[in-house]
Formats: C-alpha cells, structure tokens, sequence
C-alpha cells in the first residue's frame, strides 16, 4: 500500500491525510476508553456505590464471599457454585467485585462449594498468588483463573470432573497439583480450546504432579496428601486406631459411624474384652464392632437408641463424638475439668443438646475440638478425618500409647501399676 501511494504528488497526499485520520481515530477511542475508566472509578468511590467498608456480600446462588482487609484474604463460604461472571450483574454488585478482587492477595474456597462459575477471579485476580480449593469442588468453569498471573502452582482437588474453556488462560501457574491418579485426570472432561490446547496460555506448559499416584509418608493412603487432617490419620493409622477404606484410600471425606467411632475408642482402650456378650439385636455376632460396643455399653460409655438396637450404620455428630470422649474420660479418671466460659466464644452454642452441653464444654476446655469461622457446628455429621483428628488432639489428655496399651492388654491382673481395665487406675495409664 505505501508502494502504490508513492506514485504520485496526488496520492502521497492522500496517504498523508489516511495516516492523520487514523491516528486521529485511535486518540478518540483512547480518550473514550481513559473516559470510561474515570468514569469507573468516579461510580465506585461514590457513598451509593463506596466498598470500603464492605466485608461480606452474596457471591452468587447459595454463596457468599468474605473480605479480610488485614491479611487480604477472600473468603467463599457456602454451597453449589458461585455466580456467573463477577458474581453481580447490578453495577453496585460489579463496584464490589472490582474493589475487593484487586486487593486480594489469598483465595479460600470452603467445604460445600461445588462449581467456580463463569469468570471467578478473571480480569482482576492479578494480585492473587495462593488459592486454596475444597474437597467438594466438581467443576471449575469458564475463564475461571484467567490473568491470575503471580499465581504460580494450584491445588486441584481429585473429585473435579470438568474444567471449562479458558479456565486458566494466561495464568502464571507453573505447577498443578492434582490429588487424584493420572488416570483420573485423564477423564477430566477438559474443554478442547481450554487452557489445554497447543497456542493457549495457561496449563499447556504446566507441571502436572499425580499425588493420587504416591502414598502420604507414613502411611499407604493416596488420597489424604494435601488433605488437612493428613497427621491426624497418619498418627491414627501409626497407632492402629483407623484402617483404610481400601489398601490405598483412606476415605476422609467419608462419614463416621457409630460402629466405627466406639470400635477405634475400644482399641484406644487397649482392646479390653467385655464381659458378657452385646445386647443389641442389631449388632450381629461375629462384626468387626461387636466386642467394641459391648464394652462400651457396660461401661457407660454408650448407650443405645431404644428399642434394643444401637444403631451401628448410624451417623456420628460432632457433640455425640464429644460426648462419648468425655463418658470416656469420666469412665477411667481423666482430667474432666472445664474451663468457665469455654463455649462464649461460639455464635452456635446455643444449638448444642442439652445432653451434650457439659461434654462440648470440656471438649472445648481442652482443645479437643475446635470450631471454625466462630462456630462449633455441633450438629454437624463428623467425617472419618475429623474423628481422626479429635483422638490427635486427646492423645495427652486421654494419655494414649500404644506401648502402654500392648503393656497392660497382656497384664491383666489387679496388681498392675494402673489397675484392672476395668477399673481406674493413675492418670497415666489407659486402662
């Protein structure tokens, strides 16, 4: 084209008069754009529109998103998948986005959150360098981490099934950790044009690690090695408290019953036989609970749901698996002291049953369980982790060892040191 106006006076004018107009254009719609920005920024720092003091909003659906402005962490809490596309569509909703996603620097999605929607951190995220998923997490969606370029590895959990076009274009993440097998990731229905595909940025030039492929040191589980209960169960499978769901998985996520709990607080005791055979109708002669619930009821530890059943394939809440700790404790002489006001602190205490209030008072007293977010959930069904995680955490004050367990399991006469299993002895001893 600058050939063809070179030929002539006429035509380099022209030419001339095209260059001007096109850069004359390209002010405009700078001008327009620089306008529009202003016009932005005027809108959000407006009183009707001013996030300053904002700290908490709906993020779509069933979810909600909480601003931390001292640590700059957001927050998702909340259940099923977040909105579309910056969570608002008013343009108050799209003030809020803008002001808290830039300022964040850390992203916490919590438990129940099953889908990150369209556009979940994009065009914004770019401060954003840790980002924690849930377990519960199935499907990450359209452009969801586009641009989210300080963000250099992420953690994806082994249960998502579908990760959409786009979802990491132009990240900066160099390694993915997903929790599942190859073989799992694999059958992720990953979109054709996503941040897959040769030419797009994002996890084409990724490290994928496999920690579904390599067992947690310690133990032989696959599945728990970025799962925060991970030493807990490491502790509780090295005790012999747990066993797998499999020879490879430990099932974290998977519900505690009661069978279960009364049978790894029955080997905590050291495996005591009890002494007559269990009067429910249905625990059946012969299963894996069946010495561990008669124990358990004829000490008090337990009792049943009437009707002369126990209940074994039932659920476990937080307050029963305090409960029959505490009945425990209270059995062989532990430390059942409790701490005034140990329950103030909770927006939910008044939620615990009133059969479970002293047990969740020293539970707390004693760090045995904690809450989260400022609540102790106490009705809340308890996983095979958590339980792990409360015997770790009464393994002082239950005073817990295998050896001294081994010990008396094979002494089991009323001159031992820390008296008969079925008596109290010092508060050393577990009995």
């Amino acid at each position: 084209h600058f050939r063809y106006f070179q030929t002539s006076p006429k035509k380099q004018i022209l030419f001339s008069a095209l260059v001007e107009e096109n850069i004359e254009m390209k002010k405009k719609v700078f001008t327009r754009i620089l306008s529009l920005a202003l016009a932005a920024a005027l809108l959000c720092s407006l009183p009707m529109f001013a996030q300053a003091a904002v700290s908490t909003g709906s993020a779509g659906g069933s979810t909600r998103w909480a601003y931390d402005s001292s640590a700059r962490t957001l927050t998702f809490t909340g259940s099923g998948s977040t909105g579309d596309y910056r969570w608002s569509s008013s343009a108050a909703g799209k003030c809020t986005y803008m002001s808290v996603l830039m300022k964040s620097r850390t992203v916490a999605v919590k438990e129940g959150i099953t889908r990150l929607g369209d556009s979940f951190l994009a065009n914004g995220g770019n401060s954003i360098s840790s980002v924690s998923l849930p377990q519960s997490l199935r499907e990450i969606g359209p452009f969801a981490f586009m641009e989210t370029r300080k963000l250099k590895s992420i953690t994806i959990p082994a249960g998502v099934r579908k990760i959409d076009h786009g979802a990491f274009a132009q990240s900066g993440i160099a390694d993915v950790y997903f929790e599942g097998t190859h073989a799992q990731w694999d059958a992720i229905d990953k979109a054709p044009n996503a941040s897959f595909a040769p030419g797009v940025d994002g996890l084409k030039n990724a490290a994928i690690h496999f920690l579904g492929d390599t067992p947690y040191p310690g133990t032989p589980f696959t599945d728990i090695n970025s799962h925060w209960g991970r030493e807990a169960i490491k502790w509780a499978y090295g005790e012999k408290l747990f066993s797998g769901v499999s020879g490879t998985e430990f099932g974290p996520e998977g519900r505690m019953e009661r069978g279960m709990l009364v049978t790894v607080l029955h080997r905590l005791a050291g495996e005591p036989a009890p002494q007559s055979a269990c009067a429910f109708t249905d625990v059946p002669k012969g299963r894996y609970y069946e010495k561990a619930v008669a124990w358990a009821f004829e000490n008090d530890i337990v009792s049943g749901e009437g009707g002369g059943r126990f209940g074994p394939g039932g659920k476990i809440t937080r307050e029963q698996a305090a409960k029959i700790l505490y009945s425990y404790a209270v059995k062989y002489g532990k430390d059942v002291s409790i701490r005034p006001g140990a329950l103030s602190g909770f927006s939910d205490q008044e939620k615990i049953s009133s059969w479970a209030q002293e047990a969740m008072e020293w539970a707390v007293s004693h760090g045995v369980l904690n809450g989260s977010g400022g609540k102790l959930n106490p009705g809340g069904t308890a996983s095979r982790a958590e339980v792990a995680q409360i015997f770790y955490n009464s393994r002082a004050l239950l005073a817990y060892s295998r050896a001294i367990n081994k010990y008396h399991r094979n002494r089991r006469d009323t001159n031992s040191p820390c008296g008969s299993f079925l008596r109290p002895g010092p508060a050393l001893c577990v009995n």
